[in-house]
């Protein structure tokens, strides 16, 4: 006789609750293995060694918009262009083709007018002419062409004349504190070898009485059509004639046309180059090659530190922005034949601005670069000593010619219906930060 015995249900109140999390937990579990890791946010800057150079990437500003420093909207001193007489007629007809414009300790602002006046011009922020001296001859305190203005310490103001002639030093009220010549023969002999030829002036002045001069290279054959860029070489010469050289870099861009015709304009619209700034202290040298953005920072005596470098996207110049740029040539030029020019561009690959307009070193040794994308405003970019792009400002003034920044920004805005140039000043109020 068959037994039959009670068997155990399988699922029991209190063991079906442990299988139901079980299940969940597994189901967790899997859906936890299938998802992707979440990723670390992408740093603002990424910093790493070659061969003992610094590689400093920077992918986004280290300061929030609303943290880092702000310009005014409004200029805090505004002098020239065209007013009424009662206004500031002196301001008027002197401030034009300013050369150069830096601020005083004062509050006023001196400018150099070479073609103008030939003349270091002060002015007053209200616009009114406070001093004006140096005029054209070769003497101490003359200029035959004046090219660079610096206010270096103290305000003394330096002034550069043309093919590399003397550096005369003045004071506010424009007494001739110091006369300076350079040696032009000590020059080429620390510049030239064979088949080098020198620039006619120097490049850039330094407030430590340095300078940096561009070197060409005679034996150089261009390519008989299209566009070609001539190397060039910088070098900074010191108090003592020593040479620090900065490398070979792409000169401005050229147009072969390979047709005679009777004026041929060699030039090309937005035309690319390498371009070299530099100051701070200790004094630092930069140079953009000019077809990416990419910085080399130098040491004074040519030693390269670290390659700054930031991706953007290249602005490709139009066809409309070259038929201005003919058209604004064909005004002041009338004479020029345009036809194998046009042609010549016609063939040439897609073009695009070089992606730093122009940069600058600030008082502060803070290096500011133009972006060249934008067309109705002024932006530039601003980055600490050790190449990190700290934040962006808009400057008030479509793109201006920014001759000097420090606390105040100043540049020169140009009218483009009347010609009249107004220097103007925007104060920087250099925020704290937070990284």
């Amino acid at each position: 006789m068959e037994t039959w015995r009670r068997r155990r249900p399988i699922y029991t109140p209190r063991r079906t609750g442990h299988r139901l999390l079980a299940l969940v937990f597994l189901a967790f579990t899997a859906a936890t293995c299938d998802r992707p890791a979440e990723q670390d946010p992408q740093p603002a800057v990424e910093i790493r060694d070659s061969a003992g150079i610094e590689i400093v990437r920077n992918h986004a500003p280290e300061w929030d918009s609303t943290e880092f420093w702000t310009v005014d909207p409004e200029p805090e001193f505004a002098i020239g262009g065209y007013r009424a007489a009662s206004d500031s007629p002196s301001a008027s007809h002197l401030v034009w083709d300013i050369q150069g414009a830096a601020p005083l300790s004062d509050g006023r602002v001196a400018m150099l007018s070479p073609n103008g006046e030939n003349k270091v011009l002060i002015f007053e922020p209200s616009g009114a002419l406070s001093a004006s001296f140096g005029r054209q001859g070769d003497g101490p305190g003359e200029f035959s062409h004046a090219i660079h203005l610096q206010v270096l310490k103290g305000d003394t103001i330096a002034v550069w004349d043309y093919m590399f002639g003397p550096v005369s030093y003045f004071d506010p009220d424009g007494n001739l504190l110091k006369h300076r010549s350079i040696d032009f023969g000590a020059v080429v002999e620390a510049t030239l070898a064979t088949n080098e030829v020198l620039s006619e002036s120097v490049a850039v002045p330094f407030p430590d009485g340095s300078f940096l001069v561009e070197v060409g290279r005679l034996d150089w054959e261009p390519p008989k059509k299209g566009v070609h860029q001539p190397p060039v070489a910088y070098v900074r010469i010191d108090s003592s004639y020593a040479a620090h050289w900065f490398g070979w870099w792409d000169g401005v861009e050229r147009l072969a046309i390979p047709v005679s015709s009777p004026v041929i304009v060699p030039f090309v619209p937005f035309a690319n180059r390498s371009i070299i700034t530099g100051g701070g202290n200790p004094l630092t040298v930069y140079v953009a090659p000019g077809d990416r953005y990419e910085i080399h920072q130098f040491s004074a005596t040519g030693v390269l530190r670290r390659i700054i470098r930031r991706r953007v996207e290249p602005a490709p110049i139009t066809s409309r922005e070259t038929e201005t740029w003919v058209e604004d040539i064909s005004a002041r030029n009338p004479h020029i034949e345009w036809t194998e020019w046009k042609r010549a561009v016609a063939a040439l690959p897609a073009r695009f601005r070089r992606p730093i307009g122009t940069f600058r070193v600030d008082s502060g040794g803070y290096l500011w670069t133009m972006d060249t994308r934008r067309d109705s405003t002024s932006e530039w970019s601003v980055y600490d000593r050790e190449g990190r792009w700290l934040g962006t400002l808009e400057i008030p003034l479509p793109k201006p010619t920014v001759m000097w920044i420090g606390d105040i920004v100043v540049g020169v805005h140009t009218d483009p219906v009347t010609g009249a140039e107004t220097v103007k000043g925007y104060r920087v109020h250099r925020h704290a930060g937070r990284s």
